[in-house]
């Protein structure tokens, strides 16, 4: 388009901005709009006249239809590079042709189709080089050009319009307006008045410049510039100043998304002298706004936030600049692929009245580097790394720090930006500081924002100081070097085997990797290093040698070897290597001088070996890397070779343990008989194998015909199919050598080992006993194979084996039976669900099995002896509200105990391969317990296999079916015996919890040990009795029967209390303790295994230093203080409660006396039990057999029966019932039918297998010194 042509489309333009100036799509006060719209009416119309008469006469300011005043390359933006593209497009060198670049949608993107359009006007008007640089030579030629032709056609019609702008813009005032304050001096955008703009939902909507005009009682030069603030308070654009009409115009374009909102504030700026302003009310209010097209826009103006108060003697803070110490320090020249390169830095100082945060800064680029030559910009604050983001006209990069970084008043901190270089060679890249405001800074004390200021030198370009002009730092500027280019060995082309006298075999492979621009080079040398096995070879032998890229094109070559070694191969194309990392392959003739094993290895010196290299785009000579040779992976000569064996796991000889002979039911299809290994690692080309021929073994004549359908398999690829298929007969003798032609030749690629399966089909009626075999024999022709490409036939390697023998079987076996991740015996709750019960082993031989449904029984103890009842129970169906059975996480069946014990388990899915096994898990769903409900406390749920021992038959066993045979198949072996799960309402879990850090051993009140007992949610509570504590201590010493103090032990241990508490921080006493401090066992309500007073008192409670541990029993007496003995246990003792879902925290203490001496420890634990109480039922009966406290073993407490039914429990009916016995440590009630505290209601246990509490208890807490 000419310059006249451009014109006229201006006023036209301008014509039309006439039009909707008159329909007010700008508000403006009535008074002043309407004369400033009839001025420029008036001037636009004159220039409308002026220029029609222009083109009347012809005449044009410029001869030519664009003007070029720089060369554009790849990544250049700006109109020249759009009427570069019309041009073009109108010449008949289309860019595109459709989209960006395509006639009537020409951008300002030089990119590469702009490069290729370039380099075909190039070659069709004789511009070299012809590779779409558009510089000075084309610049030349384009002007000759255009001067004798005319401008290029216009777009044609339907060029598609524009998307419609938004029909509306809404602007008010935002409801978090900026509160009256004050306006100092030095102070950066100082929010005055803030705006909401939103958008009509049918179009985005953009704005030009926002029209602000200086309000209140106060003078325009307060204010050294008026700024617009974004939603991040980062400076729109440039800061404008007010004219005489106290207005101004922010001409910086942004752009309100359709049906959304933006947020800008009307900020101010101040210079460092106020006085002559100072008391003064200034406002700043918005009264206009200009919008692109002819968008209506809607609000009551004028819109003004509070009135500020300029304030001229506060002292704020301030940020001094400087060049930072990670600055550069001077102008630089960087090659593409340079990272990290720190472009410009500045050291912040916070000034002595208030400490600041740093909180964005805006870095301008004002290079002529676009922004695709730079990647991975970012800002170091502080040894921080923030990334940045681009300002919509990609003139700025931005970076947020977060809330801000902090720098103390009087210090400061280095900040610096880098980057990588990518491209964009020839170019410039500039980061400035252009005005002192892109840097925010906000003081902590007053809260305002902060102008920063530095020491200013006399301008000069780019010299990495502070100038008064802009930009206020001028950083140093980096210069683009020209692209770069590396060569690597390139693993993917590895050491291989390679054959003689064969185009095209692999001589090396090299990674080329090129940054920047495209680099061509004129001549490349190769050296070829050769070893030979005792022959005469020379890398002359070496012939028709060319370089490939990795698309398969011939690059450079096919030349011949030159005898010598060095420099043995001679390329003289030029070749052009694009930018990005590519693999080249070296390929070529290795002659027949070569002898097996002989080796090959190219390698190039780039810095010496490639010559005349230069970057496509900058015309700059290139020096390529690295300095020193990069070696090719090595070949090794080869002849084509083949070696064949059978497969260890397959073989006759046994040496893998899968080679034993197999047993396989008649019937069974797809049978592996054997597995031939073909290895092609020794060959120097790939082959093709078109036939094996295995050797069929009998152990009888008249036996061939019971194998049939017999493939050799590739995987899971049949090789031979239809007619190829191989059904033995019974005129095949023992030792026959069978063919298998395969449909289409095996391809073996060079250095691979394939596996071929032999399956065959054994026919159902096949007798048991007979067998047969597959092997190989070594003989001529039993492998047929041929060199893929040079066709010649291979003699193979051969090891001879007869294979493994198989031998049919009618059918296969299973077993059952428990495994050892059987679970041991254990609690289990009432209501509890999936609770592992029993684990069974079931494996199978011959053949898979298919499980249909496996005996299930509910077992029960019957021993009646003293000792054998430890344990027993009895159980009952009604104890179970559900079985199932699980096969790994899967659910594969489940049983029904309806009223009798026995139950068959119905499954799905479940199958056990063939001498190999799986795991079933039998779950149990316990019913719950409680007043008329059905499960009963105590009793052992157990449920084991039953294989066919029991009354009812029909519910006997594990029955399958062979999946080869079709026969059903039992189980044989016995029932199990599993461990089960002792029933009860609620389990608590007992946990040790640590003493405070730093707790150590002295005199006086310490506590020893602290543990929580925690009550399950859903239950009655859990009621607790006794705990019984293990203390001993590492000092041993002596005592007698003498009572007087003098012979006590200098360190002891003495008067024990536990406390309880509600809290994990043992601070809020509970258990119902009467004094509200948390002690349980008033009154001396603990025993001691060993006193040092030993004359019956037990007051004290004393405990002598001994190694030897020992027994603290603890009862509970919260509510009465009064000093009771509990000799004989017969005092009253209390049962405290831990309600359902809470936890309940204990502490055990004691007052320690003589720590000073022999450097004593105490270690303290709470005792579980080891087995079950010892509790038999007699009718009526509550007497005990023996004496508890006289030492002897087999105790048992006998109790009448409970209030459901008659049977073995392992509970006592009362709590001192439960402590009568040897196994008393940890006295518990899982309360099955009350929630009281009471020591008299049923199902009192033992500290037996309660989780958290081991046998021999909790983990240990020692105290020391």
């Amino acid at each position: 388009m000419g310059n006249l042509t451009k014109k006229f489309a201006s006023v036209a333009v301008s014509a039309a901005t006439i039009a909707w100036l008159s329909g007010f799509s700008m508000l403006v006060p009535v008074a002043n709009a309407q004369t400033d719209l009839q001025a420029q009416i008036n001037a636009l119309l004159a220039q409308i006249a002026a220029l029609q008469a222009q083109l009347a006469s012809g005449s044009s300011s410029s001869s030519a239809a664009c003007s070029f005043t720089r060369a554009l390359t790849v990544g250049s933006t700006g109109d020249d590079v759009k009427c570069l593209q019309q041009y073009l497009n109108g010449a008949g060198h289309k860019v595109s042709a459709s989209g960006a670049g395509s006639p009537g949608n020409e951008s300002t993107y030089f990119g590469a189709l702009t490069r290729a359009a370039v380099a075909k006007w190039q070659a069709a008007n004789g511009v070299s080089p012809a590779v779409g640089y558009f510089g000075s030579i084309s610049r030349a030629k384009y002007s000759a050009l255009a001067a004798a032709a005319p401008a290029p056609a216009p777009a044609p019609a339907g060029t598609p319009a524009p998307v419609p702008a938004g029909s509306g813009l809404t602007v008010t005032l935002a409801p978090d307006q900026p509160a009256a304050g004050l306006f100092g001096e030095s102070f950066s955008g100082r929010p005055f008045t803030k705006l909401t703009l939103r958008a009509s939902a049918d179009g985005d909507v953009v704005v030009k410049a926002l029209v602000v005009e200086r309000q209140g009682q106060g003078a325009d030069a307060a204010f050294s510039g008026v700024i617009g603030l974004d939603e991040d308070g980062i400076r729109m654009g440039v800061a404008k100043t007010l004219g005489s009409d106290h207005r101004l115009r922010l001409t910086e374009k942004f752009t309100v998304k359709a049906g959304q909102s933006r947020t800008v504030t009307l900020a101010g700026d101040s210079d460092a002298d106020q006085n002559d302003y100072n008391g003064q009310l200034v406002i700043l209010g918005l009264v206009g706004v200009e919008v692109e097209g002819s968008t209506a826009v809607n609000a009551s103006f004028p819109l003004a936030g509070a009135a500020m108060t300029v304030y001229s003697t506060l002292s704020i803070g301030s940020m001094t600049l400087a060049r930072g110490a990670l600055d550069p320090g001077s102008g630089q020249t960087k090659e593409i692929g340079s990272n990290s390169y720190r472009f410009s830095g500045l050291r912040l100082t916070a000034g002595a009245n208030e400490d600041v945060l740093i909180r964005s800064i805006k870095w301008n680029q004002s290079g002529s580097a676009g922004t695709g030559d730079l990647a991975n910009v970012k800002v170091v604050l502080d040894g921080v790394t923030y990334p940045t983001t681009l300002s919509e006209d990609n003139k700025y990069y931005i970076a947020k720090f977060g809330d801000g970084i902090k720098i103390l008043k009087g210090l400061n901190k280095e900040m610096h930006l880098q980057g990588d270089v990518i491209n964009g060679s020839a170019r410039t890249a500039d980061f400035d500081l252009y005005r002192y405001s892109d840097l925010r800074v906000t003081g902590l004390t007053y809260g305002y924002d902060i102008l920063p200021a530095a020491t200013e030198v006399a301008a000069s370009a780019d010299d990495g100081n502070f100038h008064a002009a802009e930009p206020n730092f001028d950083a140093f500027q980096a210069h683009i070097g020209s692209g770069t280019i590396d060569a690597q060995n390139a693993p993917t082309v590895g050491a291989q085997n390679i054959a003689v006298n064969l185009a095209n075999q692999p001589l090396g492979g090299f990674i080329v990797d090129v940054k920047g621009e495209e680099v061509s080079v004129a001549a490349i040398n190769f050296d070829l290093s050769a070893t030979d096995d005792g022959g005469s070879v020379d890398t002359n032998d070496v012939t028709n040698i060319s370089l490939v890229d990795e698309d398969g094109k011939v690059v450079a070559g096919p030349v011949d070897g030159v005898a010598g070694s060095n420099n043995a191969i001679r390329f003289s194309d030029t070749i052009v290597f694009k930018v990005g990392r590519k693999v080249y392959t070296l390929k070529g003739k290795v002659g027949t001088d070569f002898q097996n094993n002989d080796t090959i290895a190219a390698s190039t010196t780039p810095s010496s070996d490639w010559t005349t290299v230069k970057g496509i785009t900058s015309g700059v000579t290139v020096t390529p890397t690295p300095s020193s040779a990069v070696t090719g992976s090595t070949m090794t000569v080869k002849a084509a070779s083949l070696t064949l064996t059978v497969s260890p796991e397959t073989n006759a000889g046994g040496s893998d343990a899968s080679s034993t002979a197999q047993n396989v039911v008649a019937g069974t299809s797809g049978y592996t008989f054997t597995k031939f290994v073909l290895d092609a690692s020794g060959s120097g080309e790939d082959l093709r194998t078109t036939s094996v021929s295995p050797r069929l073994g009998l152990s009888a004549v008249n036996t061939g015909d019971d194998i049939t359908n017999c493939q050799l398999l590739d995987g899971g690829v049949a090789l031979n199919t239809g007619t190829n298929i191989v059904n033995p007969t019974n005129s095949q003798a023992n030792a026959d050598n069978v063919a298998f032609v395969f449909d289409t030749p095996l391809v073996l690629a060079k250095g691979t080992v394939k596996t071929l399966s032999l399956r065959c089909n054994l026919i159902s009626g096949a007798d048991a006993g007979q067998q047969w075999r597959w092997g190989i024999a070594d003989a001529a022709g039993n492998v047929v194979t041929t060199g893929s490409v040079s066709g010649q036939s291979v003699t193979e390697t051969i090891t001879a084996d007869n294979g493994r023998v198989v031998t049919a079987v009618s059918g296969g076996t299973l077993t059952l039976a428990l495994d050892s991740s059987s679970p041991a015996v254990k609690l289990v709750a009432s209501g509890a669900t999936d609770q592992t019960l029993a684990v069974f082993r079931l494996n199978a031989t011959n053949e898979d099995i298919r499980l249909d449904t496996i005996g299930l029984q509910l077992a029960t103890s019957t021993a009646n002896t003293p000792d054998a009842t430890v344990g027993n129970a009895s159980n009952s169906p009604s104890d179970l509200s559900k079985v199932t059975i699980w096969n790994g996480s899967t659910k594969v069946g489940e049983a029904v105990f309806s009223s009798s014990d026995y139950a068959t388990g119905t499954l799905s899915g479940v199958t056990v391969p063939k001498d190999g096994q799986i795991l079933l898990s039998i779950k149990g769903d316990t019913a719950n317990i409680g007043t008329n409900l059905t499960a009963r406390p105590g009793h052992l749920v157990i449920i084991n296999y039953d294989a066919q021992s029991s009354s009812d038959e029909t519910n006997a066993g594990a029955v399958g079916v062979g999946i080869s045979s079709g026969t059903t198949i039992a189980a044989g072996g016995s029932d199990t015996a599993s461990s089960g799960g002792r029933l009860v309402r609620t389990v608590p879990n007992v946990e040790r919890i640590a003493l405070p850090s730093g707790s150590k051993l002295s005199n006086g009140s310490k506590d020893l040990l602290r543990f929580k007992v925690t009550a399950p949610a859903g239950s009655n509570g859990v009621g607790l009795y006794k705990f019984t504590f293990d203390i001993s201590t590492s000092t041993a010493s002596t005592f007698d029967n003498d009572q007087d103090a003098d012979k006590l032990s200098a360190f002891r241990v003495n008067d024990f209390i536990v406390k309880c508490y509600s809290d994990s921080g043992f601070s809020s006493a509970s258990c119902g303790s009467a004094d509200g401090s948390g002690q349980l066992n008033n009154g001396d309500f603990a025993t001691s295994s060993v006193h040092e007073d030993l004359g019956g008192d037990r007051s004290g409670l004393d405990i002598a230093a001994a190694t030897v541990p020992t027994v603290v029993e603890v009862y509970f007496n919260p509510a009465n203080t009064a000093d009771v003995t509990q000799d004989n246990h017969a005092d009253p003792s209390e049962a405290i409660r831990v309600p359902a879902g809470e936890s309940r925290y204990f502490v055990l203490s004691a007052t320690v006396v003589g720590s000073g001496t022999s450097s004593p420890s105490v270690t303290t634990k709470l005792l579980g039990d080891g087995q079950w109480l010892k509790v038999r039922y007699t009718p009526n009966d509550l007497s005990t057999t023996g004496d508890s406290d006289d030492g002897t073993t087999n105790e048992d407490v006998t109790i009448a029966g409970d209030n459901w039914t008659t049977g073995r429990y392992v509970f006592a009916t009362t709590a001192s019932l439960a402590d009568t016995g040897d196994d008393d440590n940890f006295i518990w009630s899982a309360q099955s039918t009350n929630t009281a505290q009471s020591t008299v209601d049923y199902d009192w246990l033992n500290g037996f297998l309660i989780p958290g509490l081991p046998t021999g208890g909790t983990t240990a807490e020692t105290l020391t010194l």
